[in-house]
């Protein structure tokens, strides 16, 4: 068997596994803005570092189904968005979420696309952009057709890197491993495009808020503050009385048996401390009495 020669000029796919992607980028550093990457901006970039020539790029994703709404996300905000990668030349696989929002039969399109860019020749790298370990198979099947085709067939796995997790890595066996920082995924996000509401929407969504708001009346309201504010005082009523001693009452019961209760006297006895709260407007009663007769010897 002749010796497989590299070649001079690395021809490259690109496939995207985008929940994956997604995913993985949210958690590696920690924030929502870094799920939304461009596809061909990110393969491009990466490609130039190598010095490989970018040919096809795909993107696959689960889609929510019609009328669901997933992570914020509905079925026309990836129309949309699917809609402008196309026109810059990116290939765009969709399928519907299960119930559970699980992707299902996307791992297995990326890898009948990856065999199927083998038998015709497409690339001579397959650049993978995902950390999911089912691709094993695939980085083992085009090993196995590279040497049955006596041909340089590589594949490249593309992963953000968490820098706290010693375990964070690609896919297993794939001949290049190529992690991305977050300035590397920064350099490529791509502004969200939402699909503007209609006025029946924003009238739908305004009806369901409404409808959301708790139900109340004036008369009810009244019912329910009077009835707070009538606990309240009761509940202080009964703590001020628990703070008095038994001399405090049998003291005011003393000073309510005088003849004149707003002597001087009288009040100045019963100077107003925690303890005999209870006498606290006699006291100031008399305070303002004795206010009032100095102002008449003056």
């Amino acid at each position: 068997m002749k010796p497989i020669a590299e070649p001079a000029v690395k021809r490259v796919v690109a496939f995207f596994d985008g929940r994956n992607l997604r995913k993985s980028s949210r958690s590696a550093f920690g924030h929502r803005d870094y799920e939304n990457t461009h596809p061909l901006k990110l393969a491009r970039l990466i490609c130039a570092r190598k010095g490989w020539q970018l040919g096809t790029v795909n993107f696959y994703i689960g889609v929510p189904g019609k009328g669901r709404r997933v992570a914020g996300e509905t079925r026309d905000d990836w129309i949309t968005r699917a809609a402008l990668w196309k026109d810059e030349g990116v290939n765009v696989f969709t399928r519907d979420l299960a119930c559970n929002n699980k992707e299902k039969g996307i791992d297995v399109r990326i890898a009948l696309d990856v065999a199927r860019g083998v038998r015709n020749e497409d690339f001579d790298i397959a650049l993978i952009f995902s950390q999911d370990q089912d691709f094993q198979e695939v980085v083992k099947e085009v090993r196995d057709m590279s040497q049955q085709d006596n041909r340089w067939l590589k594949t490249a796995s593309a992963y953000p890197l968490r820098q706290d997790d010693k375990n964070c890595r690609g896919v297993d066996g794939a001949d290049f491993a190529i992690p991305m920082d977050r300035g590397t995924v920064a350099r490529c996000l791509d502004t969200w495009i939402e699909r503007p509401d209609t006025l029946e929407e924003v009238k739908k969504r305004f009806h369901h808020f409404v409808l959301g708001l708790p139900h109340f009346s004036v008369r009810g309201t009244s019912q329910w503050a009077f009835g707070t504010a009538a606990t309240l005082y009761l509940a202080a009523l009964i703590a001020t009385f628990g703070y008095l001693t038994f001399g405090d009452i049998a003291h005011a019961r003393q000073v309510r048996a005088e003849p004149v209760i707003a002597s001087e006297a009288v009040i100045m006895q019963v100077p107003p401390n925690a303890g005999n709260a209870v006498l606290w407007p006699y006291y100031w009663s008399g305070t303002f009495s004795q206010g009032l007769a100095k102002l008449r010897h003056h």
